[in-house]
C-alpha cells in the first residue's frame, strides 16, 4: 500500500493506525525507514514525503475482536518489538543496551518493623499530647483488655485476618466448644442424671479451626483475570486456547513456586519469560487476550537489551485467587 503525507501530522486522515510501519518506497514493505530519517523527513519542507506501509492485521483490525483499544493497541506495540529484534538478528546488527528497570518490591521485613516503630512512635507522640483524664482512662482500658484476654487464654483484641469461613468456625468453636467423645452418652441423660456442658476452649488463632477440607475455591478472582480470560476463550480457536493455557499454566506455576526458591541464580530462571521464543510467541502473543491475562496474575512487560520479558515479581507467589484462577484454566484444557 503506497501512502504518501501531504501534511506532517496528519496520520489518522492518510489511513496510519497505531502499529504499521513505515518502510522505504520500492522495497514492497522489507526496508524499514529508521525513526531518525523519518523525524529529519517530518520536519523538513520538502513535500509530498511516500513511504510504503506493512500492517499487521489481526482479528481486532479486521472489526471481528472483542478486546479494548487499548489491549489491541498494547499487543500491536508487544508484536512490533518482536518483529524488529527479529530483523536485527538476522542483519547481525548490534544491539543497545537498555537501561535496566527494576520491578517493584514486596516490603522486606526490616521495612516492615520500620513502619511499625514509626508507628508506635507516633502513637507515643499522640499519648504525649493527652490530658491527665484522657492518660488515666487509656491505661484503665488497656488493663481491662490485658484482663481480659488473660482470662480467655488469647487475645480477642488483635486483629487476624480470615476467610469468612474461618471466622464462622472460629466463633462456632468459642461458642459451642468441641464434642468430647469421653462424654457419657444419651442413655445416662435418660436416667436423669445430670450432666455438665462440654468445656469451651477458645483458639489461639481463628485460622487453626479450619478444617482440611476448606478450600479457596469460593475466592473470587480479579476483574482484570475475568475480563482477560474471557477474550481468549471467545476470541480463538478451542484447540489453540487449550495449547495456550497449558504452556501458561506451567509458566505460572514455576514463576509462583520454583522461582520464589533460595537459590536466586535459579530462581530467576522461573520468574522470566522471553517473548521473543517461538513457543512463547505462540501460546502469549499471538493468542488474543493471553497477554492481559499474564498482566492480571503478576507479570510485568520489561525491556532488556533490545528484548521483551514478561516478569513475574520476587517475594511473591500470587495472589489468593490464583489457584482458582489455575483450576479454572485447567477445567476448560479439559473440557
Amino acid at each position: 500500500d503506497f501512502l504518501v503525507l501531504i501534511v506532517p501530522q496528519q496520520a489518522e486522515k492518510a489511513g496510519l493506525i497505531r502499529g504499521d510501519i513505515l518502510c522505504f518506497q520500492g522495497s514492497n514493505g522489507q526496508e524499514e525507514v529508521p525513526y531518525a530519517l523519518f523525524l529529519e523527513l517530518a520536519r523538513a519542507n520538502q513535500r509530498p514525503v511516500c513511504f510504503e506501509i506493512r500492517r499487521v492485521k489481526t482479528k481486532a483490525t479486521e472489526g471481528k475482536g472483542t478486546r479494548s483499544a487499548e489491549a489491541y493497541a498494547r499487543q500491536q506495540a508487544v508484536i512490533a518489538a518482536a518483529e524488529k529484534r527479529e530483523r536485527a538478528a538476522k542483519a547481525l546488527t548490534k544491539k543497545t543496551k537498555a537501561s535496566e528497570k527494576k520491578l517493584p518490591e514486596l516490603l522486606s521485613a526490616q521495612e516492615k518493623r520500620q513502619m511499625e516503630e514509626e508507628r508506635l512512635a507516633r502513637m507515643d507522640e499522640a499519648v504525649e499530647n493527652q490530658t491527665d483524664a484522657s492518660k488515666e482512662a487509656v491505661q484503665a482500658a488497656k488493663a481491662n483488655e490485658a484482663k481480659t484476654a488473660a482470662a480467655l487464654g488469647y487475645n480477642p483484641y488483635e486483629t487476624n485476618k480470615v476467610t469468612a469461613g474461618q471466622a464462622r468456625n472460629a466463633t462456632v468453636a468459642a461458642t459451642h466448644g468441641t464434642i468430647d467423645s469421653s462424654t457419657p452418652s444419651s442413655t445416662a441423660a435418660a436416667s436423669n442424671e445430670v450432666q455438665s456442658l462440654p468445656t469451651v476452649r477458645p483458639p489461639a488463632d481463628p485460622a487453626s479451626t479450619t478444617s482440611n477440607a476448606t478450600t479457596k475455591s469460593n475466592v473470587p478472582v480479579s476483574e482484570d483475570f475475568e475480563i482477560a480470560f474471557e477474550a481468549v476463550v471467545t476470541s480463538n480457536d478451542h484447540d489453540k486456547v487449550v495449547s495456550s493455557f497449558t504452556i501458561l499454566r506451567k509458566l505460572i506455576t514455576n514463576a509462583t513456586t520454583k522461582g520464589q526458591g533460595d537459590d536466586e541464580d535459579q530462581a530467576q530462571k522461573f520468574r522470566k519469560v522471553r517473548l521473543g521464543n517461538a513457543k512463547i510467541k505462540a501460546a502469549i502473543v499471538e493468542v488474543e487476550g493471553a497477554f492481559d491475562l499474564m498482566n492480571a496474575v503478576g507479570f510485568q512487560l520489561t525491556e532488556e537489551e533490545g528484548e521483551s520479558f514478561l516478569v513475574f515479581p520476587k517475594g511473591f507467589k500470587g495472589e489468593n485467587w490464583l489457584p482458582v484462577a489455575l483450576a479454572r484454566m485447567e477445567k476448560y484444557e479439559k473440557s
